[in-house]
């Protein structure tokens, strides 16, 4: 498999890596790209094929709206619960040779927004999961298909796995200076409820180390905290005026930010397109590039030597997709689901929770297609206010 990962990599250094057209292109180049991305996709093919087996749609109201991981002994399968949690027939899942079973909602792992399905009428290949680490930054990702011709996506590990709950992420509590331009990294002030300002650190300060590791940017700042949780106390050096001092800063759990409700942030993330219904707040997950539909989340994913290292749990905007880790998942199915009749959606755009197991219905049986179509007119403006606001909240 070296020699495959060698051959995409030179293939995707080519150009050829989505089949999005780029905007500007003329005819000819766009022709171009369409080609190489054909031949990108038809070299990562055999990749995939090995999960294609353990890959299935899942079919609810008559359309296609996930897709599916099988487990347990072929006769069961992980997919994503708010796609079918509105649905008001029976859930089916059909596999890439077009076998189809019948599914009910076992249970739901609510935090991490997926179904346990019972299948009746068919058994598929299980997955195996990967035993290695999950893959690093920059690795390349597949994202399989139960059609093993047509692989979903290919993408690269945008960020590594880390905790997409506000509460468990490290809180400093302080906002840089967009403006400043040196070594390190500028407070521009202090927030009342973190540890920053419990150290002594003050506005004007510049922070230049975290536990003995420079910081000369935001973005190496915010990589920094990620390998801290609540409640860790870091070492900060810093340099005020002509001095220079160390603080140690007991870090909080992020909060909400609140200018800008959650509901609004996640209407704003659509402009770019259709995104997942529930694109956040997961335990654990990395992020990749992949450009996929929200109906193709919920399938395995796998490496360039064809390992599962997880399954798409979530489109969230334009750029960003996000994946449950094979370990992750792992640790997830030794627990038990909670009742399908307990695990309530976000009550927004006149959804209800959700209830009777996959029976769960809208206020309206059209509320989901409007609360999706309501959700795309802002996110192109997220993506230029997340640019803006890089620096608060670190």
């Amino acid at each position: 498999m070296k020699g495959m990962r060698s051959i995409v990599m030179l293939m995707v250094l080519a150009g050829g890596l989505a089949a999005q057209d780029v905007p500007l292109q003329r005819a000819e180049e766009r022709e171009a790209t369409r080609l190489q991305s054909r031949e990108v996709f038809d070299v990562i093919r055999p990749v995939a094929r090995g999960a294609s087996a353990s890959t299935v749609w899942v079919w609810a109201d008559q359309r296609q709206v996930a897709m599916g991981t099988v487990v347990g002994d072929g006769d069961k399968v992980l997919t994503k619960w708010s796609e079918i949690a509105f649905s008001r027939t029976p859930v089916q899942v059909v596999g890439g040779d077009r076998r189809t079973a019948t599914a009910t909602v076992l249970g739901v792992y609510k935090d991490d927004d997926v179904a346990l399905l019972q299948l009746e009428g068919a058994r598929f290949t299980p997955v195996r999961w990967s035993i290695d680490p999950t893959p690093d930054l920059g690795r390349f990702l597949v994202a399989a298909n139960a059609d093993a011709n047509s692989p979903l996506g290919i993408g690269v590990v945008a960020v590594a796995e880390r905790t997409l709950r506000d509460s468990d992420q490290a809180f400093i509590g302080i906002t840089l200076d967009p403006s400043f331009d040196g070594e390190g990294v500028k407070i521009l002030e202090t927030s009342p409820d973190g540890g920053a300002r419990e150290a002594n650190l003050r506005k004007g300060d510049v922070i230049l180390e975290v536990d003995g590791k420079s910081v000369t940017s935001p973005f190496e700042l915010r990589n920094a905290l990620l390998n801290y949780s609540p409640g860790d106390e870091i070492g900060v050096t810093y340099r005020r005026r002509d001095d220079s001092g160390t603080a140690r800063v007991l870090l909080t759990g992020r909060p909400e930010f609140p200018g800008i409700p959650e509901g609004r942030l996640r209407t704003m993330r659509r402009m770019g397109g259709p995104i997942s219904l529930v694109g956040d707040g997961f335990p654990m997950a990395l992020q990749t590039d992949m450009q996929l539909k929200p109906r193709e989340c919920g399938g395995p994913v796998v490496d360039l030597d064809g390992e599962v290292i997880g399954m798409t749990i979530a489109r969230t905007d334009r750029t960003r997709s996000f994946v449950l880790p094979a370990a992750h998942l792992q640790a997830m199915l030794a627990q038990e689901p909670i009742d399908p009749t307990l695990a309530q959606l976000p009550q927004e755009g006149g959804v209800q929770g959700a209830r009777a197991g996959a029976q769960a219905v809208p206020m309206n049986p059209r509320s989901a297609g409007r609360l999706r179509n309501h959700l795309e007119e802002m996110s192109r403006f997220l993506k230029r206010l997340d640019r803006e606001m890089g620096s608060i909240g670190e």
